[in-house]
């Protein structure tokens, strides 16, 4: 599976583990954007959304996802910082986002949401 992160950031690391994901989605940029979507894709320093719209690179936002786990709500909620938005033809935009000093709760939602099998 390929990194998303752009060839302009930072090269990824081959130890980094890369989950494919489907659960809905959301990143507010500013107070009043919020946009819906769904990840596609997480690891332990960022997240990749499929949204509708574009976002321009380094804008900063705060991503939401809700996903539910062997029975449990795993909610993901960080701010993150826009480092690539690609065209993805009719699916609409690729998103890839990096996460911002994670507090505790963030932390663990991406450790569940990268051991998920």
């Amino acid at each position: 599976m390929e990194s998303f992160f752009s060839s302009g950031g930072p090269a990824p690391d081959p130890a980094a583990k890369i989950k494919a994901l489907r659960w809905p989605a959301s990143l507010r940029v500013g107070h009043t954007t919020t946009l819906a979507g769904r990840a596609i894709q997480i690891s332990s320093s960022g997240i990749g959304l499929l949204l509708d719209r574009m976002v321009r690179e380094g804008e900063v936002g705060l991503v939401r996802v809700d996903a539910f786990i062997a029975g449990s709500p795993v909610r993901l909620q960080a701010r993150t910082n826009v480092v690539c938005c690609t065209c993805v033809g009719m699916d609409g935009f690729r998103i890839s986002l990096r996460f911002q000093d994670l507090d505790d709760d963030a932390q663990a939602a991406v450790d569940t949401l990268l051991h998920v099998r």
